[in-house]
């Protein structure tokens, strides 16, 4: 790759000095490798950097002096996109391409915004959004085209860990023997689900939480607390977002109130096991970003309901949407039972990841819960 400047301003980019100067001297030493790989929390903004470290590599420059938004700067015709997507219909195949509109979209609206985000947009209901081995095959053949411009072509591959296992063989070829001038950017959130052979052809970087300073920055004058809330956000500004946006977790509250009250009451009650019953009928409805969202939600819960017993306010994230007083439920959560709860969530959580049957993930979830929560606390006996 021949030196040249680098046309990049950083302006959808947020923070993360450390990486922006290791991006510039990669580039303009001549040392960009074929496939980086940038692991880490969507929050902490790898798509807006790798959009804005592509449009580098493609010596992009914009004749308008304010800064374009993200989707509309990255309709560069040798700049392509795979994300996981889900059939829209009863299509053989479907592919990145069927979403472009919505994709530059939420790149416009949430370019912080995790799968979840992303899944709610395209409204993907029960489905699990993947990426297909006809995506890569068809990937393979658009990189091995001569660049429109006739320099470099640049691939963002968002959610590597959305890659079935034949996807990721076929991948792993295309890393193998990559075509000349053609840069890979990869992001993945959880790096232990990716194909170790995947790995071992990326460069690897990893994004950290975001600059306490720089999310104050990017915080409206007006926002109340804004200390706090960043405290809070622990460097996750799609996090920061919804924190000043708190309708999704308005709704997982009640939901995860609604089953810890029936599972209070179902100890020794038959009739109240029902209702318990058809509140993990509820979650097993929902979809499956949603139901992990939920799931994660209910882990801080009880993170934060143990810290309440302690004089620690400061490490509790939890502000209820529903007036619900966190210091009359902590009392329950407690040494004899605080792992257990965590542990059940999070192991849901990795079931429901791998596909497992919502329905009885659920099902046992609710009862287990009626257990741990009826649980004394023996330090206090």
């Amino acid at each position: 790759m021949e030196n040249v400047s680098l046309p990049m301003i950083w302006s959808h980019v947020i923070g993360q000095k450390r990486l922006k100067k290791q991006l510039e001297y990669l580039f303009s030493s001549s040392q960009v490798p074929h496939a980086q790989l940038f692991t880490g929390l969507s929050g902490y903004g790898g798509l807006p950097l790798a959009i804005e470290f592509a449009l580098g590599l493609l010596e992009y420059e914009s004749s308008d002096p304010r800064p374009s938004e993200l989707g509309k700067i990255s309709q560069h015709a040798d700049l392509h996109f795979v994300y996981p997507v889900v059939k829209k219909s009863n299509e053989k195949h479907v592919y990145a391409q069927d979403y472009s509109s919505e994709w530059s979209t939420f790149l416009d609206r949430q370019p912080y915004g995790n799968y979840t985000s992303w899944f709610d947009a395209i409204e993907v209901g029960n489905k699990q959004g993947i990426i297909s081995v006809a995506e890569i095959e068809k990937l393979h053949h658009k990189m091995y085209l001569k660049a429109f411009y006739g320099k470099r072509k640049v691939c963002i591959l968002w959610g590597l860990e959305k890659m079935n296992a034949q996807a990721a063989n076929a991948f792993l070829k295309l890393l193998e023997e990559p075509p000349e001038q053609t840069f890979f950017l990869l992001l993945a959130e959880e790096v232990e689900l990716v194909l170790p052979t995947l790995l071992s052809r990326c460069q690897q970087l990893v994004l950290g939480p975001i600059e306490e300073e720089a999310l104050k920055l990017a915080l409206p004058e007006t926002t109340p607390n804004p200390n706090q809330l960043v405290t809070q956000a622990e460097g996750d500004y799609g996090r920061l977002l919804l924190m000043l946006d708190q309708s999704e977790n308005k709704e997982r509250e009640m939901l995860l109130i609604s089953g810890l009250r029936n599972a209070f009451k179902a100890k020794g009650n038959k009739a109240v096991v029902l209702e318990l019953m058809e509140w993990a009928s509820q979650l097993a409805s929902l979809g499956r970003e949603e139901q992990k969202a939920f799931l994660s939600y209910g882990i801080q819960f009880f993170r934060d309901s143990f810290l309440t017993n302690y004089p620690v306010n400061d490490l509790v994230h939890f502000r209820s949407e529903t007036g619900f007083e966190l210091s009359k439920f902590a009392p329950y959560v407690h040494s004899g039972n605080i792992s257990e709860l965590i542990s059940l969530f999070e192991k849901t959580h990795y079931h429901i990841l791998r596909n497992g049957s919502a329905k009885m993930l659920f099902a046992d979830l609710a009862l287990k819960l009626t257990r741990l929560i009826n649980l004394p606390d023996k330090a206090r006996s």
